[in-house]
């Protein structure tokens, strides 16, 4: 059984890993907990990715080149913080990371509210990085000590996933009530049959030559995302102000996290072209068996032609064993889609005369109750 040693603050450094080494896993280690601000956290960008190629759940958005990328350019990234978990002293040849969690520090002065792992419209997936053979103790140890053990709140989770079992298993093993919810259901997408790819296809060629093209050299992919980041701005998301290219934070964070991606084969790029014009552009990230969508688009002048759907098709029919997947969960393969949702872990109820104050003032607040004030006097 590992031992669970929490620590205050933020660590002075920690080890860091050369390109390719691994440390041979010792379970018999102590598990250290750390809380750092997201932006600090480059300083472990080799432990962290190490962590990333052994995790429990793959989960691009959580990997260094996304989030170091939105810590740098979005606001909405500038509080994060990230839980990290090591196994080892620090300074030991043996450190490792062992789970990062990235999370929004709870700054309210009082009441037992929960932390709230790291939720936006541009993260597709919210599965923390969890060692796969030691992930039921990390997550143990994640759950038992601060700044997690008042609770813990986790959005954009696969429901049926490994890590979504690893946490219900946690629950049952520590008593803790965790409430699962899923999201909404989506509507169906249409079925990209090969009889309708078929006719789309046929329906372009009229107009020219029809091609898809993907990038492959790193360069090529640089090149490819600002044609799509160009075809979206010419397009009805540029009339409603949101297109990328008209925020540049947007624009900047979209750059430098697929150009990082792109190095490490997790970014795929494609282009639909009609003759030398691109109609349709995709941008999709990960790897292994699922990817996500990530933005795709097309040229509005040849939109009865539905270009964007016809390359969403191509692009799955080309990798038939990796799902592609969308926001919600649906995979353009027309297969099932994938229960996405949520996960509450509520606290186990403190008895100490500390917390029973506090509960019985929050008790009284919310009856709206109010003890009267002492005259002078009395």
């Amino acid at each position: 059984m590992n031992r669970i040693v929490a620590l205050e603050g933020l660590s002075t450094g920690s080890t860091q890993l050369s390109a390719g080494s691994r440390v041979v896993p010792l379970p018999d280690l102590p598990l250290h907990l750390e809380f750092r601000p997201l932006s600090n956290c480059a300083e472990i960008r080799a432990a962290w990715s190490d962590l990333a190629s052994r995790a429990l759940e793959p989960n691009p958005f959580f990997e260094p080149d996304i989030a170091l990328a939105a810590a740098q350019h979005l606001v909405a990234f500038r509080d994060a913080a990230a839980i990290l978990v090591w196994q080892g002293a620090e300074g030991s040849p043996a450190r490792r990371l062992m789970g990062f969690l990235p999370c929004l520090p709870n700054n309210r002065l009082f009441g037992p509210d929960a932390l709230t792992v790291l939720a936006d419209p541009r993260l597709f997936n919210g599965a923390p990085l969890l060692d796969r053979l030691q992930a039921d103790e990390v997550l143990d140890a994640i759950l038992t000590r601060k700044p997690a053990r008042r609770g813990l709140a986790l959005r954009e989770i696969d429901l049926d996933g490994p890590f979504a079992q690893a946490l219900q298993r946690a629950g049952e093993r520590l008593g803790l009530p965790i409430r699962r919810e899923r999201t909404a259901a989506p509507r169906p997408l249409h079925k990209a049959e090969p009889t309708d790819t078929t006719a789309l296809k046929q329906a372009l060629a009229r107009e020219g030559k029809l091609t898809l093209v993907e990038a492959g050299p790193r360069s090529d992919i640089r090149d490819a995302i600002e044609i799509v980041l160009a075809l979206e701005a010419s397009g009805p998301r540029a009339r409603a102000g949101n297109a990328t290219l008209q925020d540049t934070r947007e624009v900047g964070f979209v750059r430098a996290m697929t150009r990082g991606l792109a190095r490490i084969r997790q970014c795929r790029t494609g282009l639909l072209m009609l003759g030398e014009r691109p109609i349709a552009g995709a941008i999709i990230l990960g790897k292994a068996q699922r990817g996500w969508l990530y933005v795709s688009t097309q040229d509005e002048a040849y939109a009865a032609f539905e270009p964007e759907r016809l390359l969403l098709a191509l692009m799955q029919q080309a990798t038939p064993a990796r799902q592609i997947l969308r926001r919600s969960g649906q995979s353009l393969s027309g297969a099932a889609p994938i229960a996405i949702g949520g996960f509450t872990v509520s606290a186990r109820p403190e008895h100490s005369p500390k917390h029973l104050a506090l509960r019985a003032r929050d008790a009284l607040r919310r009856g709206g109750f109010r003890l009267r004030r002492a005259a002078a006097g009395e």
